[in-house]
């Protein structure tokens, strides 16, 4: 019944409770705390009044205007679940917000029975209480029992008029919660005389229990208000008291009590841990803000309708992502097995053309043998191959003779002469090395002419050689296409990339936005409805 309580109550709170709720859990840090006391504090020391942290949530509640209650209520509520680390569930159904704020409301009351003894020892004597009721009651008693001093202090006037609009709430009851309210506080007649003296004697924590006692969680709200219009008399700064729900929150907030062990918990450079601890503390008073508008008087019509719209929307949106994110990494195995398989292709268009340039290398060598173990003087090729057999020639004559002095200087017995014939044979040497290469470069650009003349000298060598070219032709050219191809596939898989990596930050951001959202990431697919995936 809690969690169904708490899920009617979320979707139903909407204007400033629900912003005032928003602000002060999504809104509020350490910061704003500790900053809000100093100034107050100078405030007070310069005999000003001064309520900052008050006017921090005004601030917030009023950016928050135009931003539609159930954006709101949605982030609210993801909120709650991030900071008790609940597993994120769709929430398409009622069912399903139901199930996940009776999760909730059962975490957050063993969280105060762990932070608060004596909270635990007020459970143990309100066994015949919900989960939800006790925390309630517990909260709005601890606020009233804090008043029962200051009542006291109060004069009789304004003893009087705080009574009276007790009492104003009381008369509003049917005759039958009269008479029991009557009983118990032990009156015969409910004036404000007597509620008067029935608080200033028993304390206005026992009345106000009896009251709502008899009337219920209705009371709580008037008792809010009328604190927040006695709020000077009281010593507490409550001036959103016409806020319905939010007074007590700022009394807790605003007492050193609160403020002081959360800020003493870790210092500067465990801030971020203690706005976490901060919210957490927070949690219980939350509950009871979200909750104690609808239990006090209810609504005319609860519908999950708005806020189920606005969690699809979100969860469309990410199911769009995750879809378009597959898709992107789809788009790159097939891109990346393309480019393996261009590579592989290129692989085999240059062993290709390996073979066929080693061919023409074998082709070319033999017509060089041919030709250097042949007569050339009887070879007719062409003007060209003509003149390149001249030039072969004279460069032959010039090693002949350069041998032949070579020789000459052999015979020469003088000592000295011969020292100095080694260091001519050894120059010569070179020379004729020289020439020799030269010899060589002829005979490769006779087996040129030899390729492009039409003689029957080395036919069949020189067609092997022109079929092997036109191969290259095409293979270097297939090549070309294939590196082109290769090139622009990734140029294509880092446009993939950066999408991936653009879609993924927009994941991120999402699932930051809106906790709950990566637990359903590997289903994403599936739970988006059929006119979305096509």
């Amino acid at each position: 019944m809690d969690g169904q309580i708490l899920a009617n109550s979320l979707v139903t709170l909407k204007g400033t409770d629900l912003r005032m709720v928003y602000a002060l859990l999504l809104k509020t840090n350490i910061g704003h705390l500790l900053t809000s006391k100093t100034k107050d504090v100078i405030a007070k020391l310069s005999k000003e009044e001064s309520d900052n942290f008050t006017y921090h949530l005004e601030q917030e509640v009023n950016k928050l205007r135009n931003v539609e209650d159930q954006v709101l209520q949605v982030d609210l509520f993801l909120e709650m679940t991030r900071l008790l680390k609940l597993r994120g569930t769709k929430y398409t159904l009622e069912k399903e917000i139901v199930d996940q704020s009776i999760l909730i409301v059962n975490d957050v009351y063993q969280q105060l029975l762990k932070q608060d003894k004596q909270f635990k020892r007020f459970a143990e004597n309100e066994l015949h209480s919900s989960n939800l009721q006790q925390m309630i009651k517990f909260q709005m008693s601890k606020l009233f029992n804090e008043l029962d001093n200051s009542f006291k202090d109060f004069n009789i006037e304004d003893q009087t008029k705080f009574a009276s609009q007790v009492n104003e709430y009381i008369q509003s009851l049917p005759e039958e919660k009269q008479s029991k309210i009557k009983k118990k506080l032990g009156v015969d007649d409910l004036t404000d005389e007597m509620v008067r003296k029935a608080i200033a004697t028993s304390g206005s924590s026992i009345v106000f229990a009896i009251i709502v006692e008899v009337s219920g969680f209705a009371f709580y709200t008037t008792a809010t208000s009328l604190l927040a219009s006695f709020a000077g008399l009281f010593g507490i700064t409550l001036p959103f008291g016409i806020y319905t729900g939010l007074t007590s929150t700022i009394a807790v907030l605003a007492n050193p009590l609160f403020i002081v062990p959360v800020l003493l918990g870790g210092g500067a450079l465990l801030v971020n841990h203690q706005n976490k601890s901060l919210k957490k503390k927070l949690m219980p008073i939350i509950v009871m803000q979200i909750t104690l508008p609808f239990m006090s008087g209810g609504a005319d019509e609860v519908s999950f309708e708005l806020f189920m719209t606005e969690w699809n929307r979100r969860f469309n949106e990410y199911c769009k992502l995750q879809i378009e994110l597959k898709n992107e990494d789809a788009e790159e195995l097939k891109l990346q097995s393309n480019i393996r398989k261009t590579k592989g292709q290129i692989s085999n268009i240059n062993s290709s053309i390996y073979k066929e340039e080693l061919q023409i290398r074998i082709e070319k060598q033999q017509i060089f043998n041919a030709l250097k173990s042949s007569n050339l003087e009887d070879l007719d090729i062409n003007e060209a191959f003509r003149k390149n057999r001249r030039e072969y020639w004279d460069v032959n004559d010039q090693i002949v003779s350069l041998q032949q002095a070579k020789k000459v200087d052999a015979v020469n017995d003088s000592f000295f002469r011969r020292i100095g014939n080694k260091v001519s044979n050894l120059g010569t040497t070179f020379d004729i090395k020289s020439e020799e290469k030269k010899m060589e470069k002829y005979l490769y650009l006779m087996v040129e002419d030899v390729l492009k003349s039409t003689s029957p000298f080395k036919k069949l060598e020189r067609e092997r050689v022109q079929a092997s070219t036109m191969n290259l032709i095409e293979l270097h050219q297939s090549k070309n296409e294939k590196v082109t191809y290769k090139n622009s596939l990734e140029s294509l898989l880092k446009q993939v990339s950066q999408n991936q990596s653009s879609i993924r930050q927009d994941i991120k951001a999402m699932e930051k936005q809106n906790y709950g959202l990566q637990h359903l990431n590997a289903s994403t697919q599936q739970l988006l409805p059929a006119s979305e995936e096509e």
